[in-house]
């Protein structure tokens, strides 16, 4: 009797154990709820959105431009892609004044830098598209926001702002180069989406000829104290100016794709929330969007909340 009693409580505390593991690996649906405190609000003045039950993680899109949960998940866009620049030069002599810089495209270069990757690429010229500075200062000049929509076909492609210089009887010229600025201009974008900056997808050098030892010497390089690209080609070799050819390549981008919008994670796991508000700059009506998730190893539920909000001067 003794012997079956027993074994009865070790079936009863097994059928408790399983449970309470099949319990511990379920992953609860969220049931949080947002609610707005006022729907309508002016510029500058706080919304506040009042959360109960919140989850694991919250997040939050603000419907603002580049924050709208519509377009979370949009790597590619159409439209109208530009490109733009700074740049200014100093110190060439003679026919060393103009014209040691200018930009091109690959379609085929290999991202490598090296000097057979720059000379085994076929290149195009758009040098004149761009306003290339002229002025004999180191004032940076506008390149001027430039079409290149006609490049844009999904696949990957090089820009490469190529310094070279053969006229060793003058001095060579030196060139900053900065803010590079690659932009889509898209139908319901009130302003152009982001392609490419000038750190990403960044630039590689490439010297190809007239390379010398020092470490800023007649090639391209990254100069920290001014925050720019800078050309440094007046140094000499053995007394005498050099032929002198170097390339500064952006890595590989492609013209169609755009960063998708990003939520702004208001809540993680190891927190609490009980209310949170936004400042609208802007008046507009937007979509406000909450993204509550319950999220362990054993898996992951979700929850949506939407709401809109009128802003007013």
């Amino acid at each position: 009797m003794k012997s079956i009693k027993y074994i009865l409580t070790v079936i009863s505390l097994s059928v408790v154990v399983l449970q309470s593991c099949e319990d511990y690996e379920t992953v609860d649906q969220p049931d949080f709820e947002v609610t707005v405190v006022t729907q309508t609000a002016k510029v500058g003045e706080p919304v506040e959105f009042v959360v109960n039950n919140a989850p694991n993680f919250l997040n939050f899109y603000s419907g603002e431009f580049e924050h709208q949960y519509k377009h979370r998940n949009r790597t590619n866009a159409e439209g109208t892609v530009t490109m733009s620049f700074l740049n200014s030069q100093k110190w060439g002599v003679g026919a060393n004044a103009t014209g040691t810089l200018s930009v091109w495209y690959s379609k085929d270069y290999d991202g490598t830098g090296t000097p057979e990757a720059v000379n085994n690429a076929n290149w195009t010229e758009i040098t004149d598209r761009f306003n290339i500075s002229t002025l004999y200062d180191f004032t940076l000049q506008e390149s001027g926001v430039v079409d290149i929509t006609d490049l844009a076909d999904g696949n990957p492609i090089y820009f490469g702002f190529k310094y070279f210089c053969d006229n060793i009887a003058e001095r060579p010229a030196e060139w900053y180069l900065d803010d590079l600025s690659i932009k889509m201009d898209v139908a319901d974008a009130p302003a152009p989406l982001t392609v490419a900056t000038e750190s990403n997808p960044g630039f590689t050098p490439a010297d190809v000829q007239g390379v010398v030892s020092g470490w800023n010497a007649n090639k391209w390089y990254w100069d920290s104290d001014k925050g720019l690209w800078r050309m440094r080609g007046q140094v000499k070799v053995d007394g005498l100016w050099v032929i002198n050819e170097d390339w500064l390549i952006t890595n590989a981008i492609n013209l169609t794709a755009v960063n998708p919008d990003e939520g702004k994670t208001i809540k993680t796991y190891s927190t609490k929330l009980d209310s949170f508000t936004h400042i609208y700059e802007n008046p507009g009506t937007y979509t406000v969007t909450f993204v509550g998730n319950n999220t362990t190893v054993y898996g992951s539920e979700e929850k949506v909340e939407e709401f809109t909000i009128t802003v007013s001067e």
